[in-house]
């Protein structure tokens, strides 16, 4: 499931020569309380990344085409051109930097080709451990927005199934 919430996070380092104890912390931004998050113990010099929550004013709206084509010798290669639109909307008062995840499949048969295209922005291999493990396929947007601006990110990807191979699962198109 493709969950369209955008979730705010802090960047926390212990600066000190002592360990942080886990405990709650207030969030502010410019002397404005947010809220209370319960922060983990941090070594000296550790960084982490704290969720906040859901940010209301901050949305995503995501788009997929698809379109199925053949191709080669006697068409026998099926051909789905897959295309992801993403546009992102700050409504706040502040420039923002932003992290979108998305997935590219990944196959595991010789014959199935997955061939990535450009992205715009450029994406990249997500290498951030996601629950305590790589996911494959995770790719990423990190861009600034600006205040109260509008950001469309796309990204395109084709998978080549040769003749006689399914899907495992099915040839599902949509």
């Amino acid at each position: 499931a493709v969950d369209e919430s955008v979730f705010g996070t802090v960047h926390v380092t212990n600066s000190s020569a002592h360990a942080l104890l886990a405990g709650p912390a207030d969030v502010s931004i410019g002397g404005e309380f947010l809220m209370t998050v319960p922060l983990p113990t941090l070594a000296p010099g550790e960084r982490q990344r704290v969720g906040v929550g859901v940010v209301e004013s901050v949305q995503v709206a995501r788009r997929t085409h698809m379109r199925e084509s053949t191709a080669g010798l006697r068409n026998q290669t099926t051909v789905l051109d897959h295309r992801i639109e993403i546009d992102v909307a700050n409504h706040l008062g502040r420039e923002i930097v932003v992290e979108v995840l998305e997935r590219v499949p990944v196959s595991d048969d010789k014959d199935v080709k997955i061939e990535e295209h450009a992205a715009d922005p450029a994406w990249e291999r997500d290498e951030e451990l996601r629950d305590g493990r790589l996911v494959r396929g995770a790719r990423v947007w990190r861009l600034r927005l600006p205040a109260n601006s509008t950001r469309t990110l796309t990204g395109r990807y084709e998978i080549r199934i040769p003749g006689g191979k399914a899907v495992v699962g099915g040839n599902r198109r949509a």
